[in-house]
């Protein structure tokens, strides 16, 4: 003990004399590694030197950190606790002696230390960090490390010693992995001791509404035990009738800017504690208090995010009707955060981003918390004549057979309603309307019509949903099946079929269907009916007086042979010349006379 006492007071860096000064003691049996029987004695040794400095530091009145004589180590000093760390570190890093012993020292250090003392040595360890979490000393030491934070923790006091309990929480997560279990809240336990207490009687000579200040101090109750209002409908009840009421009076009560940024929140931040005083006295300064009701809303959010959560059996999620009052509630508070100053919005987003970050959370634990570490591949050279047996998958890959295993596990995913969705040609159609638009400034190799797959499914929706637009297709290409009302008027202009067209095409379809039905009727009478209808159709045609246009197209249809294709090919030719010429009255009379004929025919016909 007495050659460690002259080393912590020597001068230089560790490395220069701490192996020596334990080969001095110990006389190891190998010159550079202690074995186990040496390490306990050396820990035994260096466990009760740190013990006799601390005392002496309490008898002095000195700091623990501070005791002692300064050692000088290039620009920096130090006393001789820390002095004595730095060595044992250098050991334990080096793997001369075993890799627990520094943080067995720092744990009996801690424990023999006031809360005041314990801050220091608690900066020492944040120094620290990076050789204390090397993988040959953090696998020997993690779980005393862990202890020795959870026993800070619980002798801080966690409403005066905030910003002392938040750097050890800090320290863990960087120290940690992060898919290190231990640290990890698997079952999602929530902190039921932490009780919110508030008057239940009302006191006198106050001016506030007392039964919203009940109602709103009866909420920590539900915010600190969400799983509480699952399968609880009278909770459940309770809940949302007194989130109404509070809601109700802050949309009552908004705060203007004037009061939001009388409130420095930075200021704030100084001197936070985790819990607000319940006095009802308290409560009008606390409803004008721009904080106070952030921390309400947030904890809204953060019940509803959790009611939401994924990853639970089917016992455990909302009914339908409480996801309809989630929905609305949810809705109100983002609402009143946005309204509540100062920076309402930014407020909000940041809200936002961390609770959806905690989803991702709460997904890596229902997996099981895999690990995020990926261990570099080795390549292992294969020999000569041998080949590498390829793994076997019951669907071909990995990620198939992930996915239908997946889906056997969550059958309900498969039956969402939601799922699958055929959407509107308006909707789907809406990024080539864009890439058409000239003012768009887009250009032509980054337009939609160039991906095959994207026209294939529109080509299908349209024919499903648009036929008119589909027929566009065959005369426009892509472009003309997109919806007319989704292009500019420039645009539109150019895919709208004109009247004139319309029109002419009408025309011809008409012709070619008249004169089709008047072949079949000629096939199917039997010619002696046809030569009966000849002669009782002559007088009629001398007896009543036509048009010459219209008597020619009658005596052509009734003696007349049955027409050919040529004959209608040329008819149908004749009709086109006519409309464009603008005889249109012309021939619409002409089938007027034909129509007047063959029923004076059908009269004659009746009669006889």
């Amino acid at each position: 003990m007495d050659l460690f006492r002259q080393a912590i007071l020597r001068q230089g860096p560790p490395q220069e004399f701490a192996l020596l000064t334990v080969q001095e003691a110990i006389k190891p049996q190998k010159q550079t590694k202690l074995v186990q029987d040496e390490n306990q004695l050396l820990e035994n040794i260096l466990r009760s030197l740190l013990q006799e400095l601390v005392a002496a530091a309490v008898q002095s009145g000195q700091k623990v950190m501070k005791y002692g004589v300064s050692i000088v180590d290039g620009e920096s000093s130090q006393g001789q606790i820390p002095r004595l760390l730095d060595i044992v570190l250098y050991l334990c890093e080096k793997e001369h002696v075993e890799g627990g012993m520094i943080f067995q020292l720092l744990e009996d250090l801690t424990e023999m230390s006031t809360m005041r003392n314990c801050e220091d040595v608690f900066g020492y360890i944040e120094s620290k960090q990076d050789i204390l979490g090397k993988p040959e000393l953090f696998a020997r030491g993690k779980l005393v490390m862990l202890r020795t934070c959870n026993q800070l923790l619980r002798r801080l006091s966690k409403a005066n010693d905030v910003v002392f309990c938040g750097r050890i929480i800090m320290f863990l997560a960087h120290f940690f992995p992060l898919s290190e279990r231990s640290a990890v809240n698997i079952k999602g336990v929530f902190n039921t001791s932490n009780e919110t207490k508030y008057e239940t009687e009302v006191p006198e000579g106050i001016s506030i509404d007392f039964n919203f200040y009940r109602t709103l101090w009866s909420l920590q109750e539900y915010f600190c035990n969400p799983p509480s209002l699952i399968n609880a409908p009278g909770k459940w009840h309770k809940f949302t009738s007194s989130l109404t009421l509070v809601l109700n009076t802050f949309e009552a009560q908004p705060l203007s800017d004037e009061e939001g940024n009388a409130h420095n929140l930075e200021d704030d931040a100084a001197t936070f504690n985790i819990k607000y005083l319940t006095s009802s006295k308290l409560m009008g300064l606390e409803l004008k208090d721009p904080s106070f009701r952030r921390h309400v809303l947030v904890q809204c959010l953060i019940l509803f995010d959790y009611l939401k959560a994924p990853g639970k059996s089917e016992k455990e999620l909302p009914s339908e009707a409480m996801k309809e009052e989630i929905k609305t509630s949810e809705e109100r508070a983002k609402k009143l955060l946005e309204m509540t100053p100062p920076k309402g919005i930014d407020f909000l987003r940041s809200i936002e981003h961390i609770l959806e970050r905690e989803r991702n959370w709460v997904w890596w634990k229902r997996d099981g918390c895999p690990p995020f570490e990926k261990q570099p591949v080795e390549k292992k050279l294969v020999q000569d004549g041998t080949k590498k047996r390829r793994t076997r998958w019951s669907l071909g890959n990995k990620e198939l057979s992930q996915l239908w295993k997946w889906a056997d596990q969550y059958s309900g995913a498969l039956t969402d309603a939601e799922r699958v969705a055929t959407p509107a040609i308006t909707k789907y159609w809406k990024p080539l309307a864009e890439d058409m638009d000239e003012s768009a400034g887009i250009e032509a190799e980054y337009h939609h019509k160039n991906n095959r797959v994207y026209c294939w499914k529109g080509l299908r929706f349209s024919a499903r949903q648009d036929l008119e637009g589909f027929s566009r297709f065959t005369e426009h290409g892509i472009e003309g099946v997109v919806p007319l009302e989704l292009l500019p008027n420039e645009v539109r202009a150019k895919y709208q079929a004109k009247p004139s067209e319309r029109t002419k095409r009408t025309k011809k379809e008409d012709t070619k269907n008249s004169a089709q039905q008047a072949e079949e009727n000629q096939i199917a009478t039997p010619p002696s009916e046809m030569d009966n209808e000849v002669g009782r159709a002559d007088p009629e045609a001398s007896a009543a007086p036509m048009d010459t246009d219209a008597g020619i197209a009658t005596v052509n249809i009734c003696q007349e042979e049955t027409p050919t294709p040529e004959d209608n090919l040329k008819q149908s030719s004749d009709t086109d010349v006519a409309q464009e010429a603008g005889q249109i009255e012309a021939d619409t009379e002409a089938e007027t006379g034909m129509i007047d004929g063959e029923t004076d025919a059908e009269d004659l016909d009746t009669a006889g």
